[in-house]
Formats: C-alpha cells, sequence, structure tokens
C-alpha cells in the first residue's frame, strides 16, 4: 500500500500521517525534555547531597586527627623528662585508639626521632621530610603521599595498594617559649576508603555511582589510580556545590557532581569530592516512558493514515488514470489521449489542457531534435578552439617575454623530471649556470634598451650552441641555466668552454662585446633535492667570478 507516493490518494495518506506525527513527535519530545530535565536535576542534586555528606566526613575526620597532634604537642610534661618514656607511653595509646595510624613520633630540633610507635625509625633523620620542615613553625596537615622510609618497614597490604600516607604534624613548644621539636602521625590513606564505603549504599552501587577525591590538579587520589583502565576525571568541572552532564575518558556521558573538601585551618588541601552517574542509568525511567509514548504514537499514526488512504481513494482515482495517460505518451505511445468519464470539472478541465499541452509538445519536438544536432556540432568546434588556446597559453606560461628562451618554471618542471630519471636509471646529468660579466655596466653605459639585446643575443647565441643537446632557460636578470641530460662532467665542461669561447666573440652590437661566466654541476647519488644541483652550480658560479671571470667552474 505504502511502497511509493506518487498517487493522489498516498500523498493525503503521508500528509494526515505526517501531521499527527508531527504533533505526536513535538507532544512526546516536550513531555520528554520536562520530564528528563526534571530527573536529571533531581539525580544530580542527590549526587551533589552524596558529594557533601563524604566532604563532611572527610572534613571532620581531617580535623580530628590534627587536633589530636595538636593534643598531643601541648601535653608539655610528656616532653621534660630525659628518657620519653611517658610520652612513648602516650603515642603508643594513641595509636592503638586509632587503627588508622601508622606512624606517630616525635623527632628533635635537630630531626632525629626520639620517640615514636613501636619503635618504628626510632633515631631515624627526617629533617627533610615535609611534615618536620613545615610543623617546625605551625600545624601542618600534607598532602597524599606513598611511603618511603616506612614503606619497607610496614606490613605489605592485602590488595596490593601501595601504601600512601596524610600526614599531621604539630610543633613543640616547651613552657618557656623555645622549640624542643616535632610531634607528627601519619594516618594510612586506607581510612578514605573507609568512609566512602561507608557512603555508597548497595542502592548506589546498582545505580553505577563512582566517587573520585582529586587535588587541585585534578590528578585523583582515590581510587589510588587502581580504578579500571586508570581513569582520569574531565579537565573542566562543575562549580563547586553543582553538577552538569559531562563526557569522560571512556567516550560515555556521566552526570557529574563536585564538591570541595573543607581542609583544617593550617592547611590548604585543595581536595574535590567528585561523583559521577552514567546518563543512561538516571535517564532510565524517563527512556522506558519515551518508548511507551513513541509506540502509541506510532500506533495511531498508522490508524489515521489507513483512515485517510480509504478517503483518498475515492478522490484520486481520475488522477490516476490521467497520470496512466501520461505515462504511456512517456513510453513512446503518441496515440494515447486524455479522455476521462470523471464528473469533476477540475479533471476535465485538466485532461483537455494535457491533451492541446501534447499536441503542441509533438510539434514542437522534432523542431528541437534539429536545433540539438545543430548545436552538439557548434559546442564540438569551440571546445577544440578552446583546447588549442588552452595549449598556447600553457607554452607562453613557460616561455621568458624577453628572451623567448624558456623561463624559470619550465626550467623547475625540467630539471624535476630529469633528476628523477637520474635517480631511477642512474644516468649523468648536468646544469651549466652562466652569469654576464659587469652587465651593470651595459646598462649603465649603453641603457637598458641595449641591455636587453645583449641578453636577447646572449639566450639565442646559447640555444644555438646547445641545440637538442639539452635546454636553456633564463634564470632571472642576466643569468641562464643549461640543463644537459645524459651529459658527464668532461662534456659539460666542454660545452661551457665552447659557450664561453662563442659569446667572447660575439658582436652585440657596434663594438659591444660582452662576457660571461660559469658554473658547472653534476648530479650526485646523495642529493635528496634537484636544487642540490643548482645551488652547486651557483657556488662554481661564484668562484668563476671571483677568479676573474669569463672562466668556467666545475664544481667539485
Amino acid at each position: 500500500m505504502f511502497g511509493g507516493f506518487d498517487t493522489f490518494r498516498k500523498r493525503i495518506t503521508l500528509l494526515s500521517g505526517g501531521l499527527l506525527l508531527s504533533l505526536s513527535f513535538v507532544l512526546i519530545t516536550s513531555f520528554y525534555q520536562l520530564t528528563s530535565t526534571r530527573l536529571s536535576n533531581a539525580s544530580g542534586e542527590s549526587l551533589v547531597n552524596l558529594s557533601q555528606s563524604i566532604s563532611n566526613m572527610l572534613s571532620a575526620n581531617l580535623m580530628e586527627r590534627e587536633r589530636e597532634v595538636l593534643l598531643l604537642s601541648t601535653r608539655y610534661s610528656l616532653y621534660e623528662s630525659q628518657d620519653l618514656s611517658a610520652l612513648q607511653y602516650a603515642i603508643d595509646q594513641i595509636k592503638s585508639s586509632y587503627k588508622d595510624y601508622a606512624w606517630i613520633g616525635f623527632a628533635n630540633v635537630e630531626g632525629a626521632v626520639l620517640a615514636s610507635s613501636n619503635g618504628v625509625l626510632k633515631g631515624a633523620d627526617v629533617s627533610q621530610r615535609p611534615w618536620f620542615i613545615h610543623g617546625r613553625s605551625g600545624p601542618f596537615v600534607g598532602d597524599v603521599h606513598k611511603a618511603l622510609l616506612l614503606e619497607s618497614l610496614l606490613p605489605k597490604p592485602k590488595d596490593g595498594v601501595p601504601i600512601r600516607f596524610v600526614d599531621f604534624a604539630a610543633p613543640v613548644i616547651g613552657q618557656n617559649g623555645e622549640l624542643k621539636g616535632v610531634v607528627a602521625t601519619h594516618a594510612d590513606w586506607a581510612w578514605v576508603r573507609e568512609v566512602l564505603l561507608s557512603s555508597l549504599t548497595d542502592v548506589s552501587k546498582r545505580k553505577g555511582i563512582d566517587i573520585f577525591i582529586i587535588d587541585n590538579e585534578h590528578s585523583v587520589l582515590y581510587p589510588d589510580n587502581h580504578f579500571p583502565n586508570n581513569i582520569e576525571v574531565p579537565k573542566v568541572l562543575p562549580k563547586d556545590g553543582q553538577f552538569k552532564s559531562l563526557l569522560w575518558q571512556d567516550d560515555e556521558k556521566y552526570l557529574t557532581s563536585l564538591v570541595s573538601v573543607r581542609s583544617p585551618e593550617s592547611t590548604n588541601l585543595g581536595w574535590q569530592i567528585v561523583v559521577r552517574q552514567p546518563l543512561s542509568i538516571a535517564m532510565s525511567a524517563v527512556k522506558e516512558v519515551h518508548k511507551l509514548l513513541l509506540f502509541f504514537g506510532v500506533f495511531a499514526t498508522l490508524l489515521c493514515m489507513l483512515l485517510a488512504y480509504k478517503f483518498a481513494s475515492t478522490l484520486s482515482r481520475p488522477l490516476e488514470r490521467l497520470a496512466l495517460t501520461a505515462k504511456s505518451i512517456q513510453q513512446g505511445n503518441r496515440k494515447a489521449t486524455f479522455q476521462d468519464d470523471s464528473q469533476l470539472s477540475e479533471v476535465l478541465s485538466l485532461s483537455r489542457s494535457l491533451q492541446e499541452m501534447m499536441s503542441s509538445l509533438l510539434e514542437r519536438e522534432q523542431s528541437l531534435m534539429q536545433m540539438n544536432v545543430t548545436l552538439e556540432t557548434k559546442v564540438r568546434t569551440r571546445t577544440a578552439e578552446l583546447e588549442a588556446s588552452n595549449r598556447s597559453l600553457e607554452a607562453i606560461a613557460r616561455q621568458d617575454p624577453l628572451t623567448h628562451s624558456y623561463n624559470r618554471l619550465a626550467l623547475d618542471e625540467a630539471l624535476l623530471d630529469e633528476y628523477r630519471l637520474a635517480q631511477e636509471s642512474n644516468h649523468p646529468l648536468a646544469v651549466i649556470m652562466v652569469d654576464a660579466d659587469h652587465f651593470k655596466r651595459v646598462n649603465d653605459n649603453y641603457g637598458h634598451t641595449v641591455g636587453d639585446i645583449v641578453l636577447q643575443k646572449m639566450a639565442k647565441l646559447l640555444a644555438v650552441q646547445v641545440g637538442v643537446k639539452g635546454m636553456v632557460a633564463r634564470f632571472g636578470g642576466e643569468e641562464f641555466t643549461v640543463l644537459l641530460p645524459n651529459t658527464s662532467a668532461l662534456e659539460a665542461q666542454s660545452v661551457a668552454d665552447t659557450l664561453r669561447e662563442e659569446l667572447e666573440k660575439e658582436e652585440m652590437i657596434d663594438g659591444l662585446y660582452v662576457t660571461a661566466s660559469f658554473g658547472v654541476a653534476m648530479y650526485e647519488i646523495g642529493d635528496c633535492h634537484y636544487e642540490q644541483v643548482l645551488k652547486r652550480a651557483d657556488a662554481a658560479l661564484y668562484k668563476a667570478k671571483e677568479q676573474g671571470r669569463n672562466r668556467v667552474v666545475v664544481s667539485d
């Protein structure tokens, strides 16, 4: 029924179906946009709330750890005794009270560890560690870093993740105001994993929610670079406390939120919580509704099109008969006529008009065929003339207008062809650069008109002497280039000597003779560009000038 839309009834059917489908599309799209926007906002706000919750827990944990080390630093009685046994006991108690403390210790002002949990690093020099350097001047919270001194002293984690610490340090000031040292704790970064796992419920996991902690430079601090495919966060992220849809490294769109972690007052860590959820999961409910609406929209459209087709059939039959007649005429039936018994006046009027038009067209057909034959003949003639003109213009484009010898364009084309041929067949290729000696004097003493005559005669003499052995082109100014394929160095030098001698004897105008300097160079196997031959010939030409002019110099 709908194999094509070349009939009146089918077009009416298509129009009615298209209108209903367009209306359905507008309604469905509007509803989809409204629901998707609302659901996206709700999902995004949920991610922001989750990010804020995690941020608050991390901030509280950081401040609690900072507060503990500050309290430990102000217990003056622990640092007055020489044996520091009371301090050692306090350190061991604090470490046992919080399982994620990997190490607690006290170093004197020189950086020597005097007391530490389980005696680890006791006596070690920590004067160059950042926590000691910064902890001398005030409370310090260090950014995440790998274990250095402690890595070999602590048990390896079962999951194989490298040990990483967050340092908390504070200066120990005696009652007299004198700095006694620095007390510090190394909190195992594993406590962050526990905080995040406690925030991520089973429902959140089923929704594909992932959590990241990043620093100021967008480097991923969590999850510990062991996340699948080592994912990197996008360069452009939402503003603090906001969310947006972003394309991530795996070319999938995620609803992404960002919340900054409030750092302790002593140190600005610049941590940020990034939470993401695949947009396909966040919008899955809307897509189900969208599919249902599309199904009902398509069903209603098909039903409407069927009813419209039935109605249009009663109106389209006369037009279809006229169309069949026209097709018959198109296929060569000149006897067919546009006759129709329809009761519609519009169809009868159309039939008469078509019949008259067909008669007129048949009369003109023969005339047009004859005109077409004449036009094709003219086109072939003009095309041949245009091709001849193009060949003439191409020859002019490669000719020097003053000397009528080849110009630089023609030289470059010919030299490139010969250069490639020499590379393939290893045949010799020689280039001679020719420059008129003291040509400026000719122009100054005799005028530029005489100078032009000199150049014309030079070009003619070079062309006559070289003949079919090579090509003569004006390189520029008073310089000419002679290209000699399949010519050895000795032969090229002989040609150059002959050209020099003949030019020296040629009288340009009454009493005016000129000489020229010649530079000869050969193609070499190591040449990577055809212009290298020209450069060597030009260098040889300059040597000829330097040696007194009117001579031939062959490139080494």
